[in-house]
Formats: C-alpha cells, sequence, structure tokens
C-alpha cells in the first residue's frame, strides 16, 4: 500500500513546480477529493456488512469512517479560502488559513483519541464483545487496505508541499484504519476467547492518536505564530540574492510565511561609490529576481559597502 500511494502521488505532482501557490491548491484539493470519495465508499462497505452480519462493531466504525468525510470537508474549506484574493483587511491574502485547518483536524484527532479511551474503558468494565463473521472480517481487513493507502497518499502529498493540514488528514486516516484494526481484534479474539484483547488495544491506539493530534496542533500554532524559516530555505533566497550582478553578500533575511505566500525581506551588500540610480536598479532586480523564483513579495534593504 505504501509503495502504491506513495508513487501515485508522485505521478500526480511530477510535473508541478510546488512552490507556486496554485499548485499547491491543486494538490490540497485532490488530497480532499480522493480522501471524501475513500471515506464514503468506506461509510458503504461497513454499513452493508455490519447489516448483514447484525455487527455493532462494524456499524459503530462505519460511523467513525462517516465523520473523517468532516475532515477532508475541513481541508477542503481551508484550501479553498487560503486561494481567496488579498483584501484591505488582509493585504497579505487569506494564506494562514491552512493553518487553522491543521488546528481544527488536530482538535477532531484528540477527540477521536479521547473517543477511543472511552470505548475501550466501556468494553474492559462492560465485558462487550463482537461476534465473530468470516464477512465482518474481510469487510473490515479491505478497509484497512483502503485506510492505509489513504494515510500514505495523504502523508507523501503533506510532506510535498510541507502542509501540516495534509498531514492532519493523513493521520486522520490512519486513527480509522487503527480504529477498523481493534474492530478486527475484537472479531478474531472472540474466536479464541480473548474477548479483552480489544480493549487493551484500544488504550496504546488511542494515546498514539493523541500524540498525533498535540503534534500537529503545535505545528500549526507555531505557524500562525511565525516561526523561523527553515535554514535551506534562507541559503537558497541568499544564493538568488547573490546571482544578480553587484550584489556582493545578502544577509537580515526574514520570511514572513502566509501559506502559499510568503514575504521576504533581506539586506544586500553593493558597493558604496555606484550612483543612487544604480543601487536602486540592483535592488530592484533582486526583489523580481527573488520573487520570481519564491512565488513571494521580495523588500529589499541596501547597505552600501
Amino acid at each position: 500500500m505504501k509503495y502504491v500511494a506513495t508513487r501515485m502521488a508522485e505521478k500526480i505532482t511530477a510535473n508541478m513546480d510546488l512552490l507556486k501557490p496554485d499548485e499547491r491548491y491543486r494538490i490540497g484539493l485532490t488530497e480532499s477529493w480522493v480522501s471524501i470519495a475513500g471515506n464514503f465508499l468506506l461509510t458503504l462497505l461497513k454499513i452493508i456488512f455490519g447489516l448483514l452480519t447484525n455487527s455493532i462493531a462494524l456499524i459503530a466504525d462505519a460511523v467513525h469512517s462517516a465523520s473523517d468525510i468532516f475532515s477532508s470537508l475541513v481541508v477542503l474549506a481551508g484550501f479553498h479560502m487560503s486561494k481567496k484574493k488579498p483584501d484591505r483587511e488582509h493585504p497579505h491574502g487569506h494564506g494562514r488559513t491552512e493553518y487553522l485547518a491543521g488546528l481544527v483536524i488536530s482538535v477532531m484527532l484528540i477527540g477521536a483519541g479521547a473517543a477511543f479511551i472511552y470505548s475501550s474503558y466501556n468494553r474492559l468494565i462492560e465485558g462487550v464483545t463482537a461476534r465473530p463473521s468470516l464477512a465482518a472480517i474481510a469487510a473490515v481487513i479491505a478497509a484497512i487496505l483502503i485506510k492505509e493507502f489513504l494515510y500514505y497518499f495523504s502523508s507523501k502529498l503533506g510532506a510535498l508541499i510541507n502542509s501540516d493540514t495534509l498531514a492532519g488528514d493523513a493521520w486522520h486516516h490512519r486513527s480509522d484504519s487503527l480504529s477498523s484494526a481493534l474492530v478486527l481484534v475484537a472479531l478474531i479474539g472472540g474466536y479464541f476467547g480473548l474477548y479483552t484483547l480489544d480493549a487493551f488495544f484500544g488504550f496504546a491506539i488511542a494515546l498514539f492518536v493523541i500524540y498525533a493530534g498535540i503534534k500537529i496542533a503545535r505545528n500549526s500554532c507555531s505557524r500562525l505564530l511565525g516561526t523561523a524559516p527553515a535554514e535551506e530555505l534562507q541559503k537558497n533566497v541568499v544564493c538568488s540574492a547573490r546571482e544578480i550582478d553587484g550584489v556582493i553578500d545578502a544577509h537580515n533575511l526574514e520570511v514572513h510565511d502566509y501559506g502559499s505566500w510568503k514575504v521576504i525581506t533581506m539586506h544586500i551588500e553593493i558597493n558604496g561609490d555606484l550612483s543612487l540610480d544604480k543601487a536602486h536598479d540592483i535592488a530592484h532586480r533582486v526583489e523580481n529576481h527573488v520573487s520570481k523564483n519564491y512565488y513571494c513579495n521580495t523588500i529589499v534593504h541596501l547597505d552600501p559597502r
């Protein structure tokens, strides 16, 4: 599943400029609609087999899959709103809406983890067991495979465009996969009389899901507050500035992150004997060069040497 999903993600993005806002938007929409379609298919699959086999556990898992559709809709809304043009109140656009969407998904993950803990506790205390059924087991295995595909697909796309929102949606797929694994353990364990096995697995998986939610929430909050630019980005921007004739060096680089749009400010050193017109021309060429390469608004301060 991992190989197929990652290869599919790489093929989709093969001819794309991943720094370009429009391409980033397209990738977000692709992930959202693939996730929505997958979750809709899984919901139908689990409900049908749950009703046919009278499996309460499988029907409950179908409700969890249906809730993941909402998670993907949050991603879709986040990317759609982030593409809105700048206005008077938001002169740098609405790109940080993507980070808000990631924060919402992280809260949903933490909530899903808490629900797992509550469900596992009730199963342990009340001795709730699932009735074994080969048809139900087959349906759950199919659901796990599909969810693992969606997890790796979303993770790869999220890594390619450095999106916490897609990473959060990927973990929502993984949480549903783990939930289905619990149902599978319950169904198989019923054959051997190990009725409490799924409850103990539930506690461990719930903590894992909550940890993932907290990690994504921290990343989203950090981006909203304004994080320092990655060292690789700083080096690349400085190198781009040095490519312009007349630039001796570049320093004091600052990157203000607005999602797919960025504002970059920097100081460039030039020969102090140059005329004002020549110095202004160098600064203008640096701004255009960096802005074109990194899809941003660049502001240059001149330091005569």
